[in-house]
């Protein structure tokens, strides 16, 4: 009898972002900006005035924040608000949160055609873990990588190889899904096509023209489209 020695072939992987993408995390955090606002007298702020900062971090939502008021933010109070707002969030991340609609059908259908699935997060790594355990998502990912889980962060291509690598993945059959110009530009850097959600936080003109491919929905994530992408980017090159 012959034993083959062949290396498997490593499963195509679907690497997706958290914040925007996945997840409608929004609510919870407007919540975590408001009640760090209230500690300074200050006016709360609405989901929509929140929603395009969502997946920039606290820090980017704060600042924003205290723009809108007029107010100054030194350092020194923009790390305070930080931990705050953190300490607030992390005890309430799944409070109004929820997948968005279809989010969970497109995870079934690409894991049903062997697609190994993957988050790849600027939120640290614990907290994209208690939010996806929260949620009862956890299991479906073979990586959950943050932004502190390697050297650097989307959009640095590491980011992007180094969760594939985790996962487990082929890297020649990767496709990134997010809802900003951080996912597609990282995307990009590492040399894989992306789908960008244009219902997301922040799809931008910009990471519009970077994206492979712009669905309006999940209904439109399906494994068809990927290989039609990946077929794509290999004859572009």
């Amino acid at each position: 009898m012959t034993v083959s020695t062949a290396t498997p072939i490593a499963p195509p992987i679907a690497i997706f972002d958290l914040d925007g993408t996945l997840v409608d995390t929004a609510p919870d955090l407007t919540g975590s900006l408001n009640h760090c606002l209230a500690r300074r007298a200050m006016a709360p702020v609405t989901l929509d005035m929140v929603r395009p900062f969502a997946g920039h971090g606290s820090r980017a939502m704060l600042k924003a924040a205290y723009g809108w008021a007029a107010r100054d933010l030194g350092e020194d109070e923009l790390d305070e608000q930080v931990a705050c707002f953190l300490s607030f969030y992390e005890a309430n991340i799944a409070r109004h949160s929820l997948p968005f609609p279809g989010a969970v059908d497109a995870l079934d259908r690409l894991q049903q055609a062997g697609f190994v699935l993957a988050v790849c997060t600027n939120k640290s790594e614990r907290l994209a873990r208690l939010l996806l355990d929260s949620l009862g998502l956890s299991a479906r990912f073979a990586a959950i990588a943050g932004f502190d889980t390697f050297a650097a962060r989307k959009p640095d291509a590491i980011h992007i190889t180094g969760t594939i690598e985790q996962a487990g993945g082929n890297p020649a059959r990767a496709v990134m899904i997010g809802d900003t110009r951080t996912d597609t530009s990282a995307a990009l850097n590492a040399g894989i096509p992306s789908i960008l959600l244009g219902f997301g936080y922040d799809a931008n003109a910009e990471a519009r023209a970077e994206a492979s491919h712009v669905a309006d929905d999940y209904a439109a994530v399906t494994p068809e489209l990927v290989h039609k992408l990946w077929q794509e980017h290999a004859i572009a090159g």
